[in-house]
């Protein structure tokens, strides 16, 4: 204990004295999980296996068997993740936390590092000893590979686990050759977030396989149900840009990947039965305390909730109600276009209101062009797994599901361009003392703004986040409604997006000769929006081309992987299981029964 204070204090005082660095959450949860496992090992039974070793390692399994009443293979695997997210969730809020208010880290294994790739470490152990015990009690699931028994649902857990673990690594070669880039998409974060994100997908196959029928028996449910939220949360993963406060990228990607979440939630209808998409809601709530639990509200940057999905669950379960789920194909398009209503008027309520960088008039065309159609598209993606889910194989025609797959990748490709349009500002700083300024700014063309997505100043890594929107005063002059922080670490810009256009004029920033920065000082001037990466990236360098092209390949690749082993994997099962459900599929009994 000595030790872990020690290291607590000298994090503390490597990261800025805050909360975010503490040690003391992380070691509470990895003591939590580390117990956990030595208590398994300590009450489970060596079973009946020849091999002396292999009776060991199959004391834990057996243990988790009689806890969750699924077989060993699949406890392992389903109990081992849902550790490795409560940990590297934990991990990645405070590091996205800790980088929005302080800037960049002094170390790599800072508190928030360590326990990201703990319990990114986690979920790829937990596939490779699922397989491993599959092996051992020569379970009667999956494929042979080298003589080895793999369940078909630990293939994406295992693509899963094994991409976001190469992630931690990766990008710290990434940081060493082109600096340091403060943002979440960045493609060896993403390989992290996506591999975590998903895995609750994969488990949610593992149930599947492992034949534990969401209605058989109450801890089932609980296992569905924990599961199927952890799933669809891991959809909305990357909106931490927006929760946060620093999109970096375009606006346009929130409501898109918020109607993805919510289509998705026809998979927990068609699964747990009726009410539970409202229920799925209800512990997605409480699983976000868990984080303001252990900070105890310490954090210096105040998150908003990117998405309510309560429009998209009540529009779902009106859908069920009215039309029915036998006819799986129809309940899933009128679900999606439910979604793409209701849902998206409640999101859009929602996030008009709260947001960080509200939602406005601006975004319609293309949220009726881009996100609503991925609602719908999610939807019949969703209601093919729910197929699965439920060990029916004709549920949804395959057409029907590489289609919208198709239509989710064109959604997500849409907004990726940011381009710079010739607009300027002439910025006038009026500082309000105690290091605070108002920013008047007139543009050229006046009209530049006037379709914006958002037109902010914008300050943060000085200890936290600000953001005050310019008020238009008429003929392109503007004026921040709210002073905003302009000196000691605070990084100041105007940020300007309007379409694919996202551009910045910086107001003021800090000299950093780590990387050979001037400071930029705080002063009236008149210049030209640039890209708003030159500023908000202001540590990267420019590195070799090569590795940034092979990361971005492994990216596409392993996301290619993952799909397949989802499609593969979600047929077999469904084949394997499919005469448990005849009577199902006749609507003698409800669907997972």
């Amino acid at each position: 204990m000595g030790v872990a204070l020690f290291v607590a204090e000298s994090s503390s005082e490597i990261m800025g004295g805050s909360a975010l660095a503490s040690w003391r959450p992380v070691v509470i949860l990895l003591g939590i999980v580390g117990g956990i496992m030595v208590l398994l090992w300590a009450r489970g039974e060596a079973g009946d296996h020849d091999n002396a070793l292999a009776r060991f390692l199959l004391r834990g399994p057996g243990a988790l068997a009689r806890v969750t009443g699924l077989p060993a293979w699949a406890a392992v695997a389903v109990v081992g993740t849902f550790g490795g997210l409560l940990v590297a969730g934990y991990g990645f809020y405070t590091d996205v936390a800790y980088h929005v208010a302080y800037g960049r880290d002094e170390t790599l294994f800072t508190a928030p590092h360590t326990a990201i790739f703990v319990g990114l470490c986690l979920i790829a152990a937990s596939s490779f000893l699922g397989i491993a015990t599959a092996h051992l009690e020569r379970a009667d699931v999956g494929v042979r590979l080298s003589g080895i028994r793999v369940p078909w649902s630990l293939l994406p857990l295992t693509v899963l686990g094994t991409s976001a673990v190469l992630g931690f690594p990766i990008d710290e070669l990434w940081h060493a050759q082109y600096g340091v880039d403060v943002t979440m998409w960045s493609p060896p974060h993403m390989l992290m977030i996506m591999g975590a994100a998903m895995s609750g997908t994969a488990v949610w196959l593992v149930l599947a396989e492992a034949g534990a029928a969401a209605h058989e028996s109450k801890r089932n449910l609980a296992l569905h149900a924990i599961t199927a939220t952890l799933a669809i949360q891991g959809l909305a993963a990357p909106l931490g840009e927006f929760s946060f406060g620093v999109p970096q990228f375009q606006q346009l990607y929130h409501p898109v990947i918020v109607m993805i979440g919510g289509g998705a939630l026809v998979a927990a209808r068609l699964v747990l039965g009726r009410g539970w998409t409202l229920g799925v809601l209800v512990i997605s709530f409480a699983l976000s305390q868990i984080d303001a639990l252990l900070l105890a509200d310490s954090s210096p940057v105040a998150t908003v909730e990117p998405m309510l999905w309560l429009g998209s669950a009540v529009a779902i379960e009106l859908v069920a109600l009215v039309f029915g789920t036998d006819r799986v194909l129809r309940f899933a398009v009128v679900s999606g276009l439910g979604v793409a209503t209701v849902g998206l008027a409640t999101e859009w309520w929602w996030n008009s209101t709260y947001a960080w960088q509200p939602w406005t008039t601006s975004l319609l065309p293309e949220v009726l062009l881009v996100a609503a159609p991925a609602a719908v598209a999610m939807a019949v993606v969703a209601a093919g797994f729910g197929g699965a889910l439920t060990w029916r194989r004709d549920l949804v025609p395959a057409p029907a599901i590489l289609g919208g797959l198709v239509v989710i990748f064109v959604a997500l490709a849409v907004p990726l361009p940011r381009t710079v349009s010739e607009v300027a500002a002439a910025v006038t700083v009026h500082e309000q003392g105690e290091g605070l300024a108002t920013i008047e700014a007139r543009l050229d063309p006046p009209d530049a703004a006037e379709d914006a997505r958002w037109f902010i100043a914008a300050a943060w890594q000085g200890g936290g986040n600000q953001v005050s929107d310019m008020r238009h005063l008429g003929n392109g002059h503007y004026v921040s409604e709210e002073p905003i922080e302009v000196d000691g670490g605070w990084k100041s810009m105007l940020r300007l997006h309007v379409g694919s256009d996202m551009m910045a004029v910086p107001l003021r920033m800090p000299a950093d000769p780590e990387f050979g920065l001037d400071a930029i000082p705080l002063e009236d001037r008149t210049q030209p929006f640039e890209s708003e990466r030159h500023y908000l990236l202001r540590e990267t360098t420019d590195g070799p081309q090569g590795l940034a092209i092979a990361v971005r390949l492994l990216y596409a690749a392993l996301t290619v992987a993952f799909l397949a082993a989802m499609i593969v994997a979600s047929r077999r099962v469904a084949m394997a299981r499919a005469p448990v459900t005849d009577e199902a599929r006749r609507g003698e009994v409800p669907a997972g029964v």
